[in-house]
Protein backbone atom coordinates (compact mmCIF):
# COMPACT_ATOMS: atom_id res chain seq x y z
CA UNK A 1 0.00 0.00 0.00
CA UNK A 2 1.34 3.43 -0.98
CA UNK A 3 1.19 5.95 1.90
CA UNK A 4 1.90 9.68 1.78
CA UNK A 5 3.50 11.88 -0.90
CA UNK A 6 0.08 12.81 -2.33
CA UNK A 7 1.09 16.42 -2.91
CA UNK A 8 4.34 15.42 -4.61
CA UNK A 9 2.54 12.91 -6.83
CA UNK A 10 0.02 15.56 -7.82
CA UNK A 11 2.80 17.97 -8.75
CA UNK A 12 4.63 15.31 -10.78
CA UNK A 13 1.41 14.46 -12.61
CA UNK A 14 0.86 18.16 -13.39
CA UNK A 15 4.35 18.35 -14.91
CA UNK A 16 3.69 15.19 -16.90
CA UNK A 17 0.48 16.63 -18.34
CA UNK A 18 2.39 19.63 -19.72
CA UNK A 19 3.51 17.29 -22.48
CA UNK A 20 6.88 18.94 -22.97
CA UNK A 21 10.47 18.11 -22.11
CA UNK A 22 11.26 17.81 -18.42
CA UNK A 23 14.55 17.23 -16.61
CA UNK A 24 13.67 16.68 -12.96
CA UNK A 25 16.15 16.13 -10.12
CA UNK A 26 14.92 14.04 -7.17
CA UNK A 27 17.19 13.44 -4.22
CA UNK A 28 17.07 12.45 -0.56
CA UNK A 29 18.67 10.08 1.90
CA UNK A 30 18.51 6.31 1.53
CA UNK A 31 15.36 4.40 2.52
CA UNK A 32 13.25 7.57 2.40
CA UNK A 33 11.03 6.19 -0.36
CA UNK A 34 12.28 7.81 -3.57
CA UNK A 35 12.19 4.64 -5.66
CA UNK A 36 8.78 3.62 -4.33
CA UNK A 37 7.49 7.10 -5.12
CA UNK A 38 8.84 7.00 -8.68
CA UNK A 39 7.38 3.56 -9.31
CA UNK A 40 4.00 4.79 -8.07
CA UNK A 41 4.26 7.79 -10.40
CA UNK A 42 5.28 5.61 -13.36
CA UNK A 43 2.84 2.73 -12.88
CA UNK A 44 0.27 4.01 -15.39
CA UNK A 45 2.68 5.74 -17.79
CA UNK A 46 5.08 4.63 -20.54
CA UNK A 47 8.40 4.37 -18.69
CA UNK A 48 11.97 3.15 -18.88
CA UNK A 49 13.23 2.75 -15.33
CA UNK A 50 16.95 2.10 -14.89
CA UNK A 51 18.68 1.67 -11.54
CA UNK A 52 22.40 2.34 -11.97
CA UNK A 53 24.80 -0.08 -10.32
CA UNK A 54 28.14 0.28 -8.56
CA UNK A 55 29.86 -1.19 -11.58
CA UNK A 56 31.88 0.19 -14.48
CA UNK A 57 30.56 2.34 -17.30
CA UNK A 58 30.57 -0.49 -19.85
CA UNK A 59 28.34 -2.77 -17.78
CA UNK A 60 25.97 0.05 -16.85
CA UNK A 61 25.60 1.01 -20.50
CA UNK A 62 25.01 -2.60 -21.51
CA UNK A 63 22.33 -3.10 -18.87
CA UNK A 64 20.68 0.19 -19.76
CA UNK A 65 20.71 -0.82 -23.42
CA UNK A 66 19.01 -4.10 -22.56
CA UNK A 67 16.34 -2.23 -20.57
CA UNK A 68 15.71 0.14 -23.51
CA UNK A 69 15.51 -2.65 -26.09
CA UNK A 70 13.17 -4.61 -23.84
CA UNK A 71 10.85 -1.59 -23.65
CA UNK A 72 10.72 -1.29 -27.43
CA UNK A 73 10.56 -5.03 -28.10
CA UNK A 74 13.94 -5.12 -29.87
CA UNK A 75 15.85 -8.41 -29.68
CA UNK A 76 18.73 -8.23 -32.13
CA UNK A 77 20.42 -4.85 -31.57
CA UNK A 78 23.92 -4.35 -30.20
CA UNK A 79 24.35 -2.33 -26.96
CA UNK A 80 24.72 1.39 -27.46
CA UNK A 81 28.27 2.61 -27.96
CA UNK A 82 27.73 5.67 -25.75
CA UNK A 83 25.18 7.38 -23.51
CA UNK A 84 24.71 10.02 -26.16
CA UNK A 85 23.67 7.44 -28.75
CA UNK A 86 21.35 5.79 -26.20
CA UNK A 87 19.55 9.03 -25.37
CA UNK A 88 19.30 10.08 -29.02
CA UNK A 89 17.77 6.69 -29.86
CA UNK A 90 15.10 7.12 -27.18
CA UNK A 91 14.47 10.71 -28.26
CA UNK A 92 13.83 9.61 -31.87
CA UNK A 93 11.52 6.78 -30.80
CA UNK A 94 9.48 9.17 -28.62
CA UNK A 95 9.04 12.01 -31.07
CA UNK A 96 5.25 11.74 -30.87
CA UNK A 97 4.62 10.15 -27.47
CA UNK A 98 5.38 10.99 -23.84
CA UNK A 99 7.88 8.77 -21.99
CA UNK A 100 9.24 8.86 -18.45
CA UNK A 101 12.96 7.99 -18.32
CA UNK A 102 14.22 7.38 -14.80
CA UNK A 103 17.88 7.12 -13.84
CA UNK A 104 17.73 5.83 -10.26
CA UNK A 105 20.95 5.92 -8.19
CA UNK A 106 22.30 8.44 -10.69
CA UNK A 107 25.48 9.16 -8.63
CA UNK A 108 26.64 5.56 -9.29
CA UNK A 109 26.42 6.23 -13.01
CA UNK A 110 28.10 9.63 -12.88
CA UNK A 111 30.92 8.28 -10.71
CA UNK A 112 32.09 5.84 -13.41
CA UNK A 113 31.11 8.07 -16.34
CA UNK A 114 31.77 11.70 -15.33
CA UNK A 115 31.13 12.87 -18.88
CA UNK A 116 27.47 11.85 -18.68
CA UNK A 117 26.61 15.25 -17.13
CA UNK A 118 28.18 17.12 -20.03
CA UNK A 119 26.55 14.74 -22.51
CA UNK A 120 23.16 15.50 -20.97
CA UNK A 121 23.89 19.24 -21.09
CA UNK A 122 24.72 19.13 -24.78
CA UNK A 123 21.71 17.00 -25.66
CA UNK A 124 19.29 19.13 -23.65
CA UNK A 125 20.58 22.30 -25.30
CA UNK A 126 20.51 21.02 -28.87
CA UNK A 127 18.01 18.16 -29.08
CA UNK A 128 16.07 16.95 -26.06
CA UNK A 129 14.49 20.30 -25.13
CA UNK A 130 12.36 20.07 -28.27
CA UNK A 131 11.04 16.59 -27.43
CA UNK A 132 8.64 15.05 -24.92
CA UNK A 133 10.90 13.04 -22.64
CA UNK A 134 10.29 13.32 -18.89
CA UNK A 135 13.77 12.54 -17.50
CA UNK A 136 14.23 12.02 -13.76
CA UNK A 137 17.71 11.95 -12.21
CA UNK A 138 17.37 10.36 -8.77
CA UNK A 139 20.08 9.97 -6.12
CA UNK A 140 20.61 9.20 -2.46
CA UNK A 141 23.95 10.88 -1.88
CA UNK A 142 22.73 14.40 -1.24
CA UNK A 143 26.17 15.98 -1.30
CA UNK A 144 26.73 14.77 -4.86
CA UNK A 145 23.26 15.71 -6.06
CA UNK A 146 23.50 19.21 -4.61
CA UNK A 147 27.08 19.93 -5.71
CA UNK A 148 27.43 18.04 -8.99
CA UNK A 149 23.88 18.16 -10.35
CA UNK A 150 22.12 21.20 -8.85
CA UNK A 151 24.90 23.69 -8.15
CA UNK A 152 26.06 26.53 -10.39
CA UNK A 153 29.23 24.64 -11.30
CA UNK A 154 27.28 21.67 -12.67
CA UNK A 155 27.04 21.25 -16.46
CA UNK A 156 23.29 20.83 -15.90
CA UNK A 157 22.88 24.16 -14.14
CA UNK A 158 19.95 26.00 -15.68
CA UNK A 159 18.78 22.92 -17.60
CA UNK A 160 16.65 21.25 -14.94
CA UNK A 161 12.93 22.02 -15.04
CA UNK A 162 12.28 21.07 -11.43
CA UNK A 163 13.76 19.52 -8.32
CA UNK A 164 12.60 17.91 -5.09
CA UNK A 165 14.53 17.14 -1.93
CA UNK A 166 12.47 14.24 -0.59
CA UNK A 167 12.59 14.25 3.19
CA UNK A 168 11.43 11.71 5.77
CA UNK A 169 7.75 11.77 6.68
CA UNK A 170 6.61 13.95 9.54
CA UNK A 171 4.95 12.38 12.57
CA UNK A 172 1.39 12.58 11.23
CA UNK A 173 2.08 10.81 7.94
CA UNK A 174 4.29 8.30 9.79
CA UNK A 175 1.31 7.47 12.03
CA UNK A 176 -0.59 6.24 8.96
CA UNK A 177 1.75 3.23 8.94
CA UNK A 178 0.53 2.26 12.44
CA UNK A 179 -3.22 1.61 12.47
CA UNK A 180 -4.46 0.05 15.69
CA UNK A 181 -1.90 1.66 17.98
CA UNK A 182 -2.70 4.40 20.50
CA UNK A 183 -1.50 7.94 19.78
CA UNK A 184 1.21 7.60 22.43
CA UNK A 185 2.39 4.33 20.88
CA UNK A 186 2.40 5.84 17.38
CA UNK A 187 4.60 8.72 18.48
CA UNK A 188 6.90 6.37 20.40
CA UNK A 189 7.35 4.14 17.34
CA UNK A 190 7.96 7.27 15.27
CA UNK A 191 10.58 8.32 17.83
CA UNK A 192 12.34 4.98 17.36
CA UNK A 193 12.06 4.42 13.60
CA UNK A 194 11.84 8.05 12.48
CA UNK A 195 10.00 9.10 9.35
CA UNK A 196 11.90 6.84 6.95
CA UNK A 197 9.42 4.96 4.80
CA UNK A 198 11.23 1.62 4.78
CA UNK A 199 11.56 1.52 8.57
CA UNK A 200 7.94 2.51 9.14
CA UNK A 201 6.96 -0.37 6.88
CA UNK A 202 8.53 -2.75 9.39
CA UNK A 203 5.94 -1.94 12.07
CA UNK A 204 3.72 -4.97 12.65
CA UNK A 205 0.19 -3.92 13.59
CA UNK A 206 -0.47 -7.38 15.08
CA UNK A 207 2.26 -6.97 17.71
CA UNK A 208 2.64 -4.70 20.73
CA UNK A 209 4.87 -1.66 20.96
CA UNK A 210 7.42 -3.63 22.99
CA UNK A 211 7.40 -6.54 20.54
CA UNK A 212 7.92 -4.21 17.59
CA UNK A 213 10.88 -2.46 19.25
CA UNK A 214 12.42 -5.80 20.17
CA UNK A 215 11.89 -7.26 16.69
CA UNK A 216 13.38 -4.23 14.92
CA UNK A 217 16.25 -3.26 17.24
CA UNK A 218 16.86 -5.72 20.08
CA UNK A 219 17.46 -8.98 18.22
CA UNK A 220 20.57 -9.80 16.15
CA UNK A 221 18.21 -10.75 13.32
CA UNK A 222 16.27 -7.45 13.53
CA UNK A 223 16.35 -5.31 10.40
CA UNK A 224 17.53 -2.21 12.29
CA UNK A 225 20.00 -4.02 14.54
CA UNK A 226 22.88 -3.38 12.10
CA UNK A 227 21.30 -0.64 9.99
CA UNK A 228 23.36 2.42 11.05
CA UNK A 229 26.61 0.54 10.55
CA UNK A 230 25.53 -0.80 7.16
CA UNK A 231 24.46 2.67 5.98
CA UNK A 232 27.74 4.23 7.04
CA UNK A 233 29.77 1.55 5.25
CA UNK A 234 27.73 2.18 2.13
CA UNK A 235 28.02 5.97 2.19
CA UNK A 236 31.49 6.84 3.54
CA UNK A 237 35.06 5.62 3.25
CA UNK A 238 35.97 5.72 6.95
CA UNK A 239 32.87 4.41 8.73
CA UNK A 240 34.78 3.90 11.99
CA UNK A 241 35.58 7.61 12.31
CA UNK A 242 32.04 8.65 11.40
CA UNK A 243 30.75 6.16 13.92
CA UNK A 244 32.91 7.78 16.60
CA UNK A 245 31.58 11.24 15.70
CA UNK A 246 27.96 10.09 15.91
CA UNK A 247 28.62 8.27 19.18
CA UNK A 248 30.16 11.43 20.64
CA UNK A 249 27.05 13.43 19.75
CA UNK A 250 24.71 10.70 21.00
CA UNK A 251 26.70 10.78 24.25
CA UNK A 252 25.99 14.47 24.81
CA UNK A 253 28.69 16.38 22.91
CA UNK A 254 27.13 19.11 20.77
CA UNK A 255 29.75 21.74 19.87
CA UNK A 256 32.35 20.93 17.22
CA UNK A 257 35.25 21.17 19.66
CA UNK A 258 33.54 18.88 22.17
CA UNK A 259 32.70 16.38 19.46
CA UNK A 260 36.29 16.33 18.16
CA UNK A 261 37.72 15.82 21.64
CA UNK A 262 35.31 13.01 22.49
CA UNK A 263 35.85 11.33 19.10
CA UNK A 264 39.63 11.68 19.37
CA UNK A 265 40.01 13.62 16.11
CA UNK A 266 41.56 16.96 15.15
CA UNK A 267 38.98 19.76 15.20
CA UNK A 268 39.32 20.77 11.51
CA UNK A 269 39.25 17.17 10.33
CA UNK A 270 36.30 16.36 12.56
CA UNK A 271 34.31 19.28 11.15
CA UNK A 272 34.63 17.76 7.67
CA UNK A 273 33.13 14.51 8.95
CA UNK A 274 30.35 16.46 10.68
CA UNK A 275 29.54 18.34 7.46
CA UNK A 276 29.37 15.07 5.51
CA UNK A 277 26.97 13.61 8.08
CA UNK A 278 24.84 16.74 7.71
CA UNK A 279 24.80 16.24 3.93
CA UNK A 280 23.64 12.67 4.49
CA UNK A 281 20.76 13.87 6.67
CA UNK A 282 22.03 12.07 9.77
CA UNK A 283 23.05 15.24 11.64
CA UNK A 284 21.81 18.81 11.51
CA UNK A 285 23.31 22.12 12.54
CA UNK A 286 21.30 24.21 14.94
CA UNK A 287 21.60 27.78 16.18
CA UNK A 288 19.43 29.50 18.78
CA UNK A 289 16.34 31.19 17.40
CA UNK A 290 17.18 34.71 16.28
CA UNK A 291 20.94 34.12 16.00
CA UNK A 292 22.73 34.65 12.69
CA UNK A 293 24.27 31.83 10.71
CA UNK A 294 27.80 31.19 11.90
CA UNK A 295 26.93 31.97 15.51
CA UNK A 296 29.42 30.78 18.12
CA UNK A 297 26.46 29.08 19.79
CA UNK A 298 26.10 26.62 16.88
CA UNK A 299 25.54 23.04 17.97
CA UNK A 300 25.12 19.73 16.15
CA UNK A 301 22.52 17.07 16.86
CA UNK A 302 21.22 13.81 15.47
CA UNK A 303 18.32 14.58 13.15
CA UNK A 304 17.62 10.94 12.30
CA UNK A 305 15.59 9.33 15.09
CA UNK A 306 16.58 5.80 14.08
CA UNK A 307 20.27 6.69 14.54
CA UNK A 308 19.46 8.48 17.79
CA UNK A 309 17.51 5.50 19.18
CA UNK A 310 20.14 3.01 18.02
CA UNK A 311 23.10 4.82 19.58
CA UNK A 312 21.20 5.36 22.82
CA UNK A 313 19.87 1.83 23.31
CA UNK A 314 21.50 -0.65 20.92
CA UNK A 315 25.16 0.38 20.66
CA UNK A 316 25.73 0.11 24.41
CA UNK A 317 23.85 -3.16 24.81
CA UNK A 318 25.04 -5.25 21.88
CA UNK A 319 26.70 -7.90 24.04
CA UNK A 320 23.47 -8.39 25.97
CA UNK A 321 21.36 -8.45 22.81
CA UNK A 322 23.63 -10.99 21.12
CA UNK A 323 23.31 -13.31 24.12
CA UNK A 324 19.52 -13.27 23.86
CA UNK A 325 18.80 -10.63 26.50
CA UNK A 326 16.93 -8.24 24.21
CA UNK A 327 13.75 -8.57 26.24
CA UNK A 328 15.60 -7.66 29.44
CA UNK A 329 17.24 -4.69 27.67
CA UNK A 330 13.75 -3.43 26.78
CA UNK A 331 12.36 -3.86 30.31
CA UNK A 332 15.34 -2.57 32.27
CA UNK A 333 17.13 -0.09 30.00
CA UNK A 334 14.81 1.12 27.28
CA UNK A 335 11.31 1.31 28.77
CA UNK A 336 12.31 3.15 31.99
CA UNK A 337 14.19 5.78 29.94
CA UNK A 338 11.69 6.27 27.11
CA UNK A 339 9.99 9.24 28.74
CA UNK A 340 13.31 11.12 28.80
CA UNK A 341 14.19 10.06 25.25
CA UNK A 342 10.81 11.10 23.90
CA UNK A 343 11.16 14.65 25.23
CA UNK A 344 13.19 15.85 22.25
CA UNK A 345 11.11 13.76 19.85
CA UNK A 346 7.97 15.49 21.15
CA UNK A 347 9.55 18.90 20.51
CA UNK A 348 10.03 17.88 16.88
CA UNK A 349 6.44 16.67 16.71
CA UNK A 350 5.21 19.99 18.09
CA UNK A 351 7.35 21.89 15.60
CA UNK A 352 5.90 19.85 12.73
CA UNK A 353 2.40 20.54 14.07
CA UNK A 354 3.10 24.28 14.12
CA UNK A 355 4.38 24.12 10.54
CA UNK A 356 1.24 22.27 9.43
CA UNK A 357 -1.05 24.75 11.16
CA UNK A 358 0.94 27.67 9.76
CA UNK A 359 0.70 26.31 6.22
CA UNK A 360 -3.11 26.38 6.31
CA UNK A 361 -3.39 29.67 8.20
CA UNK A 362 -4.81 28.29 11.45
CA UNK A 363 -2.48 30.26 13.73
CA UNK A 364 -2.97 33.89 14.86
CA UNK A 365 -0.38 35.03 12.31
CA UNK A 366 1.76 33.53 9.55
CA UNK A 367 5.19 32.95 11.05
CA UNK A 368 8.32 33.00 8.91
CA UNK A 369 10.79 31.48 11.36
CA UNK A 370 10.59 28.80 14.04
CA UNK A 371 13.20 27.13 16.21
CA UNK A 372 14.58 26.37 19.63
CA UNK A 373 16.15 29.11 21.72
CA UNK A 374 18.79 28.82 24.40
CA UNK A 375 21.01 31.27 26.20
CA UNK A 376 22.04 32.63 29.59
CA UNK A 377 19.41 34.11 31.90
CA UNK A 378 21.11 37.26 33.27
CA UNK A 379 18.88 37.17 36.34
CA UNK A 380 20.02 33.72 37.48
CA UNK A 381 23.24 33.40 35.41
CA UNK A 382 22.01 29.95 34.42
CA UNK A 383 21.30 28.43 31.04
CA UNK A 384 17.70 28.87 29.90
CA UNK A 385 15.89 27.17 27.04
CA UNK A 386 12.59 27.69 25.23
CA UNK A 387 11.40 24.61 23.35
CA UNK A 388 10.02 26.56 20.37
CA UNK A 389 9.79 30.19 19.31
CA UNK A 390 7.81 31.18 16.21
CA UNK A 391 7.76 34.70 14.77
CA UNK A 392 7.01 36.76 11.69
CA UNK A 393 9.51 39.39 12.83
CA UNK A 394 6.88 41.32 14.74
CA UNK A 395 4.62 38.89 16.62
CA UNK A 396 5.84 35.92 18.68
CA UNK A 397 4.61 32.57 19.96
CA UNK A 398 6.59 30.97 22.78
CA UNK A 399 6.04 27.22 23.18
CA UNK A 400 6.59 24.68 25.94
CA UNK A 401 6.44 20.99 24.92
CA UNK A 402 6.17 18.35 27.67
CA UNK A 403 6.15 14.57 27.27
CA UNK A 404 5.20 13.70 30.84
CA UNK A 405 2.71 11.44 32.56
CA UNK A 406 1.34 14.27 34.72
CA UNK A 407 -0.83 17.14 33.56
CA UNK A 408 0.83 20.43 32.79
CA UNK A 409 0.17 22.97 35.56
CA UNK A 410 0.28 26.73 36.17
CA UNK A 411 3.87 26.52 37.40
CA UNK A 412 4.96 25.36 33.94
CA UNK A 413 3.02 28.20 32.32
CA UNK A 414 4.64 30.77 34.59
CA UNK A 415 8.06 29.27 33.89
CA UNK A 416 7.47 29.74 30.16
CA UNK A 417 6.40 33.35 30.66
CA UNK A 418 9.50 34.01 32.75
CA UNK A 419 11.76 32.68 30.00
CA UNK A 420 9.84 34.57 27.31
CA UNK A 421 10.50 37.77 29.28
CA UNK A 422 14.17 37.39 28.31
CA UNK A 423 13.07 38.64 24.87
CA UNK A 424 12.20 42.02 26.42
CA UNK A 425 9.59 44.13 24.66
CA UNK A 426 9.03 41.39 22.07
CA UNK A 427 7.36 39.24 24.74
CA UNK A 428 4.91 41.84 26.08
CA UNK A 429 2.01 40.98 23.77
CA UNK A 430 3.32 37.60 22.69
CA UNK A 431 1.27 34.43 22.70
CA UNK A 432 2.13 31.29 24.62
CA UNK A 433 1.43 27.74 23.47
CA UNK A 434 1.55 24.72 25.77
CA UNK A 435 1.84 21.20 24.34
CA UNK A 436 1.25 18.31 26.72
CA UNK A 437 1.15 14.55 26.27
CA UNK A 438 -1.08 14.14 29.34
CA UNK A 439 -3.30 17.20 29.16
CA UNK A 440 -3.67 20.19 31.49
CA UNK A 441 -4.86 20.96 34.99
CA UNK A 442 -8.20 22.72 35.42
CA UNK A 443 -6.33 25.87 36.48
CA UNK A 444 -4.43 25.98 33.17
CA UNK A 445 -7.63 25.42 31.21
CA UNK A 446 -9.26 28.28 33.10
CA UNK A 447 -6.27 30.51 32.33
CA UNK A 448 -6.65 29.71 28.62
CA UNK A 449 -10.35 30.59 28.70
CA UNK A 450 -9.51 33.94 30.29
CA UNK A 451 -6.63 34.81 27.95
CA UNK A 452 -6.92 34.37 24.19
CA UNK A 453 -3.15 34.69 23.90
CA UNK A 454 -2.72 31.30 25.61
CA UNK A 455 -3.12 28.23 23.36
CA UNK A 456 -3.33 24.65 24.65
CA UNK A 457 -2.63 21.58 22.51
CA UNK A 458 -3.06 18.02 23.73
CA UNK A 459 -1.62 14.94 22.06
CA UNK A 460 -5.05 14.24 20.56
CA UNK A 461 -5.03 17.72 19.01
CA UNK A 462 -1.69 16.98 17.38
CA UNK A 463 -2.91 13.70 15.91
CA UNK A 464 -6.05 15.03 14.16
Amino acid sequence: MFIGRERELSEFDALYRQDRFQLFVLYGRRRVGKTTFLREFCKDKPCIFYSAEQSNDKLNLEKFSARVFSHYGETDLEPFASWEKALLYIHRRQSAERLVLVFDEFPYLAAVSPSVLSVLQHLVDHTLKDGKLFIVLCGSYMGFMEKEVLSAKSPLFGRRTGQLHMKPFDYLTSAEFMPGFSNEEKLTLYGAAGGTAMYLGLVNRDKTLAENIEDMFLKPTGYLYEEPQLLLRQEVQEPGVYNAVIEAIAGGASRSGEIAAKAGEEAAKCLKYINTLCELGILHKEIPFGEKSGSRKTIYALSDFMFRFWFRYVAKNRTLIETGAGGAVWRLRVQPDLSVYMGRVFETVCRDFMLRENAVGRLPFLFTDIGRWWGTDPRTRKQAEIDLVASDGKDYIFCECKWRNEKLDLGMLQNLKDKAALFGERSENARCALFSKSGFTDAVKEAARADERLMLFSMDDLMK
